[in-house]
């Protein structure tokens, strides 16, 4: 997040900022957020009690100098971003152009700039119409295979999915996923092969009809802490790049 200009003189946009904050983390201690508004506690408990009266669910939790959390699911303001956050989103749907079939990246910054503030959106405007992605030809990555994967991965899940290898043999896969990595501009399943009963990385743009089963047994940690040596060195082997 980008750091404010103090704003104890302007209790809306201090009010803002407060929301934004206590949407950006599960709880802040008083003190904190005190701190990033520099403002006072009491200052603090009385924006807190404004936002509570414009129907925000803004909790009070137990902690030393007290707590405050925005309940899970409650309404939230229409989108609001700094100036860097907006470039962030912009640099982020470049690079994925090069790698996805359709043109997802070029309708999300045309809905972006439509409920963006004006300022925001000129930023944005500006950035999209000086950038363009020169990596090459896209289509490598189908967005609803990805779908699939990270559910798979996100919730526990066995995946089965039939796999072309860099050889051209085709196999029937059956695995459980434990991470989606973006990794050389391209996209990798990490997955535990339970008939192989070892670990292997599968490129998602080899993945056909993947299709999510049964949830896996137990918890399948990753192998390593340190995903991207263990993929760069063949799973710790030698020098080597990612892929089955």
């Amino acid at each position: 997040m980008t750091d404010f200009a103090p704003l104890d003189g302007d209790p809306a946009g201090r009010t803002l900022r407060l929301l934004e904050l206590l949407a950006a983390r599960p709880s802040w201690p008083a003190s904190e957020l005190a701190g990033r508004l520099a403002v006072s506690t009491r200052t603090v408990r009385r924006d807190v009690a404004r936002l509570q009266g414009l129907g925000y669910a803004v909790e009070s939790r137990p902690g030393p100098g007290g707590h405050y959390a925005l309940r899970p699911g409650h309404r939230m303001p229409p989108l609001v971003f700094q100036d860097d956050e907006v470039l962030a989103l912009v640099a982020a749907l470049r690079m994925i152009e090069g790698i996805l079939a359709g043109d997802a990246s070029h309708r999300a910054l045309a809905k972006l700039s439509q409920v963006l503030p004006r300022r925001l959106r000129a930023v944005l405007d500006n950035a999209a119409a000086g950038s363009e992605n020169a990596g090459g030809e896209g289509g490598e990555m189908d967005l609803a295979t990805l779908a699939v994967l990270l559910r798979a991965a996100g919730q526990d899940l066995v995946l089965r999915f039939v796999y072309r290898d860099r050889h051209g043999a085709v196999t029937r896969r059956r695995v459980e996923a434990v991470r989606c990595v973006h990794a050389r501009g391209r996209w990798y399943v990490l997955a535990h092969d339970l008939d192989a009963d070892d670990w292997r990385v599968f490129r998602l743009d080899r993945v056909r009809e993947p299709a999510i089963g049964e949830p896996r047994l137990g918890d399948r940690r990753r192998p390593v802490e340190n995903l991207a040596t263990w993929l760069a060195t063949d799973f710790g082997r030698h020098p080597g790049t990612p892929g089955s």
